[in-house]
């Protein structure tokens, strides 16, 4: 017997049960997850159980829907961070029981929007969040870069000093950005990061100029800022250059997801750094009334 509720008191290990079943199917490769992952991910980006929703057949979770908040987003929203249905168990509305039962709990918690993030080319999906009253705000670029194909894009030209900081220390960078980051590298899911992350930032004399933050764990630039004073010097090459000579030799390829595709000047760095496409998705968003 099927049955809806909350996801208060599962714990990570059995949603990763659960996620290894629902995406063994799913269009882009997930083997980098792992049970410590999915739960730093969910913390990351802002995870509350009890506005979450799993979906039981005889006690065993067989969907799942994990739902973030963040009342410091544009507006105070919450955040589709992942769901699986088990493939037997698709195509029975239980998508639609589990959403129904998150809109009431957010609507309880004063939340004005939801947001999700969905693969360009799961036409099913879009239709389906279509139909629930979802529409496309924006359209992300996904990429990957193998480290031997780095290219240095523009040599530095002016005198740089790059260190390390604390993620306590990125707010005077947060305003270099041209287009307020996806949900998954806002900069108030980069203060939840539970475990390390790498950050480097650039300094012209005592000016702040270019940052790059970087998530081991899920091998991930989450960001990558720079001055608009002092863009085409170098100094975004030089971040990158830097953050792969400390990921040294044995670097796997690394990911930068969620590039708005109207950033133009980001989106061309990247290709022109030696990034290629990796996938595309849809940034789409539920007015709650």
């Amino acid at each position: 017997m099927m049955e809806i509720r909350n996801l208060d008191g599962i714990t990570f290990t059995t949603i990763y049960e659960t996620f290894l079943e629902a995406f063994r199917d799913y269009a882009v490769d997930v083997n980098y997850m792992n049970t410590e992952r999915l739960g730093n991910r969910a913390i990351k980006n802002g995870y509350q159980s009890h506005v979450s929703a799993g979906a039981f057949e005889n006690g065993k979770l067989v969907g799942f829907i994990l739902v973030g908040i963040d009342r410091s987003f544009i507006k105070p929203a919450a955040f589709d961070i992942m769901t699986g249905i088990v493939k037997e168990f698709r195509g029975q509305g239980v998508a639609g029981k589990m959403f129904e039962l998150i809109k009431t709990g957010l609507l309880n918690e004063g939340i004005q929007q939801f947001y999700l993030e969905v693969l360009q080319e799961n036409e099913p999906a879009v239709k389906a969040y279509q139909k629930q009253g979802f529409e496309i705000e924006r359209y992300f670029n996904c990429y990957e870069l193998n480290p031997d194909d780095f290219v240095q894009v523009m040599k530095l030209n002016i005198p740089l000093s790059l260190k390390e900081i604390s993620k306590s220390e990125i707010e005077d960078f947060t305003t270099f950005a041209d287009f307020p980051p996806s949900w998954e590298n806002s900069f108030s899911s980069i203060q939840r990061v539970p475990d390390d992350l790498i950050i480097i930032a650039a300094n012209y004399t005592i000016k702040k100029v270019g940052l790059i933050i970087y998530y081991p764990a899920l091998n991930w630039i989450m960001n990558i800022l720079v001055d608009p004073v002092y863009r085409n010097m170098g100094v975004g090459s030089a971040l990158l250059e830097k953050l792969l000579g400390k990921l040294g030799n044995n670097a796997n390829a690394i990911r930068f997801l969620n590039i708005p595709d109207d950033d133009y000047m980001l989106n061309d760095f990247l290709i022109n750094s030696g990034f290629k496409s990796l996938t595309k998705q849809y940034e789409m968003v539920l007015e709650l009334k």
